[in-house]
């Protein structure tokens, strides 16, 4: 594991205030006084998700009682599974070419809790080792939501080679709940890889200053080019009013062997959940590739952030 102290270009980067890719902050002042607004008619609810339709291919329980597989196969018709509170899913890729997940939904039907569940690549654990295997995405729900799309790329999916496995796990708060997986599986074609950055798991407790993410990034030991095209970003804070995106600076990177920067992102999407895209970057050999995430918040909670790096 490569761990990469920061060079001066990524502390300033990451500490960079004000520009596309910095934080805002509230201006001076009072507003001046208006009309009082007319009131606005009561929104009605947003109408809850329907469960998806899946097709269970070849599922049977494994020697773990709260633990279903089933194959992973390529269609129109999304691969998927309904597990009980507290279970798991995987999928094993059997057919003997290499696949792509395009798109994987989730389903609970219930709308009290934060809830949030993950995909893992052979092992289920919250860390890579080595890169792309174990975590590799996560999608939350906050109270009253239902869970996004998880994706990796608009136009890109998760590589899944021959007899590899892909997990689903979830997590509720305050107690478990059942989870309906649906997977939209397609024959390899534009497959990425997705390496975790930090690549261990980090639940950061809030101490009311500005904390980073670890920056530990992935080299390139392949001995050829690689491509970086875009990340998937998993964003947790305690702010009310911005829920899903870091106060602080949040940035992607490229160094060379030496730690010399040759790349970095720091626009806006990368503080906030959801999908970052840019043009193909080239991580050549010996290059590393590293994300980091910098915020602030009010002790006796906690935050979180990932970015999820598209490989190929």
């Amino acid at each position: 594991m490569f761990k990469q102290a920061l060079t001066a270009a990524a502390v300033a980067a990451l500490c960079a205030c004000g520009g596309g890719g910095g934080g805002g902050g509230s201006g001076g002042g009072f507003m001046p006084i208006t009309a009082a607004p007319a009131q606005t008619p009561a929104k009605s609810p947003d109408p809850v998700l329907q469960a998806p339709a899946v097709v269970s291919q070849n599922c049977r329980p494994t020697e773990q009682d709260n633990h279903v597989n089933c194959d992973m196969v390529p269609g129109e018709v999304p691969t998927g599974l309904s597990v009980p509170a507290g279970a798991f899913a995987s999928f094993t890729n059997r057919t003997g070419v290499p696949l792509q997940i395009d798109q994987i939904d989730a389903f609970t039907g219930e709308r009290k809790n934060w809830s949030e569940y993950c995909a893992y690549v052979e092992h289920l654990n919250t860390f890579q080792w080595p890169a792309g295997q174990g975590e590799v995405g996560c999608s939350a729900k906050n109270i009253g939501e239902d869970y996004a799309p998880m994706r990796w790329g608009a136009s890109t999916g998760l590589l899944v080679e021959p007899n590899q496995t892909v997990i689903l796990n979830s997590h509720t708060e305050p107690s478990s709940i059942e989870h309906t997986y649906s997977l939209h599986v397609s024959v390899l074609n534009t497959g990425v890889q997705s390496w975790r950055q930090p690549q261990v798991d980090q639940v950061i407790p809030c101490d009311g200053q500005m904390q980073s993410t670890v920056l530990s990034a992935w080299q390139n030991t392949t001995g050829h080019d690689m491509h970086l095209i875009g990340a998937s970003i998993y964003a947790e804070t305690p702010s009310s009013a911005a829920p899903n995106t870091m106060s602080g600076n949040a940035c992607i990177y490229v160094f060379t062997a030496d730690g010399t920067q040759k790349y970095n992102n720091c626009d806006q999407a990368v503080r906030t959940r959801g999908e970052v895209s840019f043009p193909l970057v080239t991580i050549n050999p010996g290059d590393l590739v590293g994300a980091q995430a910098t915020n602030a918040c009010q002790s006796g909670s906690h935050w979180n952030w990932a970015a999820f790096l598209r490989v190929w």
